[in-house]
């Protein structure tokens, strides 16, 4: 077989794999079973997204405005890519080391007589489809806002099509260097911790160079940022590119397509991109085997020790109380498996790690002071219930939006079965796992907590009856997670990554989560506005949140037992 055609048939299986394009067919296709989940997919996604989408295009618009009347239209182009650029070269280490090294696919592949360049080839390609899927929110509006608005010619849209695919190459060529050099010298079993932290640093590393950068050294006022533009003798765009040039140069080849500037400039990008990618095919196939076999091996992604068993203190911790073992060998297996670990840590500090950022670089400033509507809302003691409530609601939020208990079944893939006959029964099996998710969220509650009283500044009072409230809410919330989990497992996956990704488990608890805080939320609004006290909105708020918490503390018990049941690979 030659190269190019073991290139073609490596990367067809990987993105069938990664993206189980043979099991949907075949399930929503063929035999049309569960169609509601792809709707209730693009319905969720159309939504959330119609509304992001329409407010990031109102901010290109405005800052388009801005940025004409000065003649640096481009400048949201160039902004656009750069975020994107800068998104990929952060986070891409992690999906790269995922996809690269945690993969089952990865143990098939090994023993083969395919080069390593073809395998990382084909993995790296697999890993610029994601990266598509998550550029096109940051790229296509800012594309689509500049084409129309300067009414470009065809050689624009095809530019922008072009700069587009090529656009990612480059930081994921140099995360994924990074990330082979790394897994060569670093055995990941025993550093899962060093990732988490690296990641973590780089992240916030540079999220907060770029705060202090923009409040420091750029004005802060509409007619300051003007006058800021015209006195900058190499144009905004320029100046927000010089740190990263490929930005500019992809901007430039969009704005200018068909111009010699706009080509010489598309050239460069392309030379540069393709270099990278070159210079990753010469190291991993020094490096990519080696690695695999020695700091990379994973064989304790899907809840197994080293030799496939569980630990040995397993049973005997069960005979003392099998709710906490149960949470216990969750949180081992949790802990051990990178891909679990950095999506539940990533969710739990990201939000309150950036406002935090926000709120330290400004001097100690509320950063949302400058808004007339917020300021004007912390002020008014009337709504002195509302500002715990908003606590209370963040925490609850941030619960329902990661994945640690609406993934407590799927987790263990391919060892459900070890679960199933275990001398512990359903529901007290159910209930530790739903005691490890809530003991996550508590420890994750901790930084959303510290960051929102910075901000919101409430009473000791409030502060207390906000946590307490906000700690009920998780408790229910991870009731709901565990649930919808228990009754509906993902559990063929060969990656850990797809455990998640894959799993539409977290999207159902997410959207409930948040059209009950809607609810409770309009209820509160309504019972002021009727006159209502602050005791009697935050009592019938607790009460509510109670009797759900009750409701599906039953729900988990009393269908535990037929859930298992019905519970196959």
């Amino acid at each position: 077989m030659s190269g190019w055609n073991q290139f073609r048939a490596v990367y067809r299986t990987l993105l069938n794999l990664n993206f189980s394009i043979s099991h949907s067919r075949e399930t929503y296709l063929v035999q049309k079973k569960r169609l509601w989940e792809p709707i209730l997919i693009v319905v969720s996604l159309g939504v959330a997204g119609a509304m992001l989408i329409t407010a990031y295009v109102k901010l290109l618009n405005m800052m388009y405005d801005n940025a004409a009347a000065l003649g640096q239209g481009n400048m949201i182009l160039t902004l656009a890519i750069v975020l994107g650029q800068v998104i990929v070269l952060l986070l891409g280490l992690f999906w790269v080391i995922s996809v690269f090294y945690f993969s089952d696919d990865s143990a098939i592949l090994t023993p083969l007589p395919i080069p390593a360049s073809t395998v990382i080839l084909a993995k790296f390609g697999v890993l610029m489809v994601n990266e598509y899927i998550t550029l096109a929110f940051f790229l296509i509006p800012a594309f689509a806002v500049y084409g129309i608005r300067t009414a470009a010619g065809a050689l624009y849209w095809i530019a922008a099509v072009v700069v587009f695919l090529i656009v990612p190459m480059l930081p994921l060529a140099v995360s994924s260097i990074v990330s082979v050099i790394l897994m060569r010298f670093v055995n990941v079993r025993k550093s899962r911790t060093f990732f988490m932290v690296l990641g973590s640093v780089l992240f916030f590393g540079a999220y907060f160079w770029f705060q202090y950068y923009t409040m420091h050294t750029m004005p802060q006022t509409q007619e300051g940022i003007a006058q800021y533009i015209m006195t900058v003798q190499d144009s905004l765009s320029k100046t927000l590119a010089t740190k990263f040039p490929p930005g500019l140069w992809a901007s430039t080849a969009v704005s200018k397509a068909g111009t010699l500037a706009g080509t010489l400039n598309f050239l460069l990008l392309a030379a540069v991109s393709l270099g990278a990618l070159v210079v990753l095919l010469a190291v991993a196939s020094k490096l990519f085997y080696a690695g695999l076999t020695s700091g990379g091996e994973v064989v304790a992604r899907k809840g197994r020790s080293r030799d496939g068993a569980r630990p040995a203190s397993t049973l005997a911790w069960m005979r003392r109380s099998p709710e906490v073992a149960i949470a216990l060998k969750d949180m081992w297996v949790f802990l051990r498996t990178p891909t679990f670990a950095l999506n539940g840590v990533a969710n739990a500090i990201i939000f309150p790690g950036l406002m935090a950022v926000w709120f330290l670089v400004g001097g100690g400033q509320n950063p949302f002071s400058s808004i007339p509507e917020f300021a004007a809302f912390m002020a008014a003691p009337e709504f002195a219930s509302f500002h715990a409530l908003v606590l209370a609601a963040m925490i609850m939020w941030s619960a329902g939006s990661n994945m640690v208990g609406a993934s407590a079944f799927s987790r263990e893939g391919s060892q459900l079965w070890m679960l199933k006959i275990v001398p512990v029964e359903p529901a007290r099996q159910v209930l530790g796992k739903a005691l490890f998710a809530l003991a996550f969220n508590v420890v994750a509650a901790v930084p959303m907590i510290v960051v929102l009283q910075l901000i919101l500044r409430l009473s000791w009072l409030w502060l207390v009856f906000s946590i307490l409230l906000g700690l009920l809410g998780t408790v229910w919330t991870v009731f709901l997670n565990v649930q919808i989990d228990m009754w509906r497992p993902y559990l063929t996956w060969d990656n850990p990554q797809r455990a998640l990704k894959n799993n539409i488990n977290g999207l159902m608890g997410w959207i409930i989560v948040s059209l009950v805080i809607a609810g409770l939320g309009a209820m509160a609004v309504f019972m002021n506005s009727a006159g209502y006290g602050h005791v009697a909105i935050c009592g019938v708020v607790t009460g509510v949140i109670s009797v759900l918490t009750v409701i599906w503390y039953v729900l988990l018990v009393r269908q535990s037992a037929s859930a298992y049941h019905r519970m196959e690979l």
